[in-house]
This record gives structure tokens, sequence and C-alpha cells, in this order.
């Protein structure tokens, strides 16, 4: 499936296996709660201190990979970044 990751201006793709067995309400609740976690060591901090992230559709990849889907072959991971054209989706999230 293709998750739109809706930004103000544009958007990212994201390619998720079929399978996650999440709604979209859902999906975002728990990747805000991760990203946020100060106790979680992730490469989206913007230093050592855990004061701040950035991130784009590829830390959404990233959690998918590490912390929803079982660890197969099938791997989450960004197809198109900054796209201001909406392109084909089957779910969108507004981050």
């Amino acid at each position: 499936m293709v998750i739109k990751v809706d930004f103000d201006y544009d958007a990212d793709y994201i390619y998720c296996p079929d399978g996650v067995a999440l709604d979209m309400d859902t999906l975002i609740r728990r990747f805000n709660n991760w990203i946020y976690d100060e106790s979680i060591n992730h490469p989206f901090w913007i230093d050592d201190t855990h004061c701040g992230v950035c991130y784009r559709g590829d830390a959404i990849a990233y959690w998918l990979n590490e912390c929803v889907l079982e660890k197969n072959e099938d791997v989450a991971k960004v197809i198109e970044q900054m796209i201001k054209e909406d392109k084909a989706y089957d779910y969108a999230i507004m981050l």
C-alpha cells in the first residue's frame, strides 16, 4: 500500500507492505509517541540533548521497519519526497 504523508506544503509517499493492521489515527499516535520519546535513541533528534526532532517520511518508514513490521524481506520505504502534486495513494496522514 502507499501512504501519503502530508506536510503543510508538500507530501512524501511511502510504500508500506500490506498487513500493517493499524488504522491511520493509531499509526499517527504511535509514531508521535515514539519520535518524541526522549528515552529512544533514533537518528531524527536534532542533537544529543533530545530536545527536538527533524523528520520527513523517512522517519515513518524507519519506525515502521523497526517497531511495527515483522522482520522480513518486504520493508517500508520512501517512494518520493517533497511532492507538490497529488499522486495515487491508499491512505493519507497529516503531520
